[in-house]
């Protein structure tokens, strides 16, 4: 669980610049969108222009961040040159493999067009004529190449100036290493994921068997959800969305429209919607508008320092806005899988149960859009949900949205405190949470060593009376993943199971003064 937590220390700073690229291609998306110029018309070339380049950052920075993870996993203190060169040349070797040997016959969502790569012809007749991109398989291929990297790094530094190859300097074996290992490793991984895609498509095929079955809704948004994380989500999305899984509709025209996104689009600009699309949407406006804010209101409460609480209020009203403006959830939910596992199941088991919710009432509230983007895309937003109320034929689905939000806001704020003072640490009473406490005690020098106590979602924080009773070693082997000095005292990074400690804690200084 250390290992786990410091992975999440390590992957804060790549975290923060999704958050930034989520912000670029919301406003981005606002300014240029046509759906709320009934709020928003700007009709300034240099604006629009600025806005277009602020969602390609943005759309770049999201689509590509498994590559970002896998720079920053791979960065060290020394020789961080040597590994992230190494990181990249491997992650475009693997890539590149993938595209060359990928099995051809598999969904065109297991494929995308990662960094650029395509190919429309080869020189071997092994290869099937047509165009070839990557393989799609997420952030699988960052936990591969990162490991390898971090291998042939310390591989190298042990390498024998004597050796047939020393004409070779260790930061090119290094690189060559890397190369090499991440294209036998893309083979390996063109062989087996096709069983993962055919897993995947063996879900949808059911969850499409019957899509007004609120079951089957409520496991659609489960696994969107979590291939979402792992990058993934076109996967499941493109199907629902855009292709025939997620219902077909024949316009008054005669075209024969597929994929719920489409149907609803065409629907709602003809006036005539059937009151069947949008089903694989409406939680969307929930979680984002509702659900999420509600989270990040337990989260700013959870900060016991005045300080701190007033420090990092920006940032959660930013990230609030974010939310409810753009409607991205990946940066969110990678924070929650990493800080807090258990809390990041909730959230997915309650999106899966939305699903069904609405399903079963026969709610639904869809997404305008006539592109094909999914990762990119940005459904349930305030501004379309306001866009609505200009229909009164709406209003009362927008009223009942709005309820089971107010629900949600609710229900998500409860949880997360619940989770951070009562769950985060030995959910089963083992007598662990006693054991981090005593110890964290003996480590800091004592009850009567501590001058002040705080605790947020991340970190412990304390003020000792004599800092040279602080034993760091022990409070390592507790758990915590880092201790530093700040202003207001030491700041140790036990994660999600800080706010816990600091309650057990100051149970003992509240035993101590009465004793007293």
């Amino acid at each position: 669980m250390r290992n786990y937590r410091s992975l999440y220390e390590m992957l804060l700073f790549p975290i923060s610049v999704l958050y930034f690229a989520t912000f670029l291609l919301g406003l981005g998306n606002i300014i240029t969108n046509e759906t709320f110029s009934y709020i928003i018309n700007i009709d300034n070339d240099f604006v629009q222009l600025a806005a277009e380049c602020m969602s390609r950052i943005g759309t770049f920075l999201l689509v590509q961040f498994p590559l970002i993870f896998l720079i920053r996993l791979s960065a060290r203190k020394a020789g961080s040159a040597t590994t992230m060169i190494s990181a990249i040349s491997g992650y475009v070797a693997y890539l590149v493999i993938t595209m060359y040997f990928g099995n051809p016959d598999l969904p065109a969502s297991a494929y995308s067009s990662i960094l650029g790569l395509s190919m429309t012809t080869a020189g071997s007749a092994t290869v099937r004529s047509g165009v070839h991109y990557p393989l799609q398989t997420g952030i699988v291929a960052t936990a591969v190449v990162a490991v390898i990297t971090l291998t042939s790094y310390n591989r190298s530094r042990t390498r024998s100036e004597y050796s047939f190859f020393s004409f070779i300097s260790r930061d090119t074996w290094c690189v060559i290493r890397t190369v090499v290992l991440s294209s036998i490793a893309a083979v390996v991984i063109t062989v087996a994921w096709p069983y993962v895609v055919n897993a995947i498509m063996t879900a949808i095929n059911y969850i499409s068997g019957d899509t007004t079955n609120p079951v089957n809704l409520m496991l659609y948004g489960i696994l969107e959800r979590v291939l979402s994380v792992l990058n993934l989500g076109t996967m499941v999305r493109s199907p629902f969305w855009y292709g025939s899984n997620g219902g077909t509709w024949i316009s008054m025209a005669g075209a024969n429209i597929a994929g719920d996104v489409n149907i609803w689009t065409a629907q709602y600009e003809a006036a005539s919607l059937s009151g069947m699309s949008g089903r694989f949407i409406t939680p969307y406006y929930v979680i984002n508008i509702f659900a999420i804010p509600g989270l990040l209101l337990a989260f700013q409460t959870l900060q016991t320092d005045r300080l701190e609480r007033r420090r990092l209020r920006m940032f959660y009203i930013v990230v609030a806005c974010i939310s409810i403006l753009s409607g991205s959830l990946l940066p969110l939910e990678i924070t929650l899988l990493l800080l807090c596992p258990l809390l990041y199941l909730f959230h997915v088991l309650y999106i899966g149960l939305l699903y069904g919710v609405f399903q079963a009432m026969h709610i639904y509230l869809g997404y305008s859009y006539h592109g094909t983007a999914t990762i990119t895309a940005m459904p349930g937003t305030l501004l379309e949900f306001l866009s609505y109320l200009q229909n009164t034929a709406m209003r009362s689905t927008l009223l009942q949205v709005a309820i089971v939000g107010a629900i949600s806001f609710v229900v998500y704020f409860l949880m997360t405190r619940l989770y951070f003072t009562r769950l985060a640490l030995d959910l089963f009473h083992t007598g662990y949470k006693d054991e981090v406490v005593q110890g964290t005690i003996e480590a800091i020098g004592g009850i009567e060593n501590i001058k002040m106590i705080h605790s947020g979602t991340e970190r412990l924080i304390i003020s000792l009376y004599d800092a040279d009773k602080l034993n760091v070693e022990k409070l390592r082997s507790l758990g915590a993943v880092r201790v530093m000095e700040t202003k207001a005292g030491y700041a140790i990074g036990y994660g999600a199971r800080s706010t816990m400690i600091r309650i057990g804690i100051s149970e003992y200084l509240k035993q101590s003064v009465r004793s007293v």
